[in-house]
């Protein structure tokens, strides 16, 4: 019977960990003094709506919501994680300023999101920049750690713990004009849509 249940949970994590490298992003947690860095080159504003896409364990979430008084929304597709976040949200009591959503981050509605977070992969920040483009307000934020948005200008570049990026850009002025129908250079550097005014 032991090794039965062995047998079991020996496939469940190596079928978890497949559909995890499926994914647009591998799970990194960031350091604790790069998720404040990040939050403060947001320039996150107590009552601000804060988005962190691919949220992993939610420790943005928990870090916008308890120092920085923002309303914060993490979005993650992995069940495990979301359920580790939504534990760690209960233990600091913040259930009134912070949720963690089991969702994909592509379809979720950013209109209402003042500051978007993303350390994700060159390919996931490329699918999501016409929406972030189209959906959020003029004004609004864009952080990226890593990665950077190809096409776009960042309003500041931080550092990271470790001196990795951290890209700060601003709805309006940052993202270069786009026509998703059209080609050009993705961050592949192959062929796939032009600027159509840059």
């Amino acid at each position: 019977m032991p090794t039965a249940i062995g047998i079991v949970l020996g496939v469940l994590t190596v079928g978890w960990v497949l559909w995890n490298l499926s994914l647009d992003a591998l799970w990194q947690p960031t350091d604790m003094v790069t998720v404040r860095r990040i939050l403060f080159l947001a320039g996150v504003q107590r009552g601000e709506r804060v988005v962190d896409l691919g949220c992993g364990d939610g420790r943005f979430v928990v870090v916008a919501a308890r120092e920085f008084g923002a309303h914060a929304l993490g979005v993650e597709i992995d069940p495990f994680r979301v359920l580790l976040g939504r534990l760690w949200i209960r233990i600091v009591s913040q259930r009134s300023r912070a949720r963690i959503v089991r969702a994909d981050m592509y379809e979720v509605p950013l209109a209402d999101a003042d500051v978007v977070i993303l350390f994700l992969s060159p390919n996931a920040n490329w699918k999501l920049q016409d929406r972030l483009k189209r959906e959020m307000r003029q004004g609004s934020r864009v952080v990226s750690y890593y990665h950077p948005i190809w096409g776009w200008t960042p309003e500041e570049v931080g550092e990271a713990k470790d001196g990795y990026p951290v890209y700060l850009y601003r709805i309006g002025s940052a993202e270069a004009v786009v026509d998703s129908g059209g080609t050009g250079l993705g961050p592949s550097g192959k062929q796939e849509r032009e600027p159509d005014g840059a």
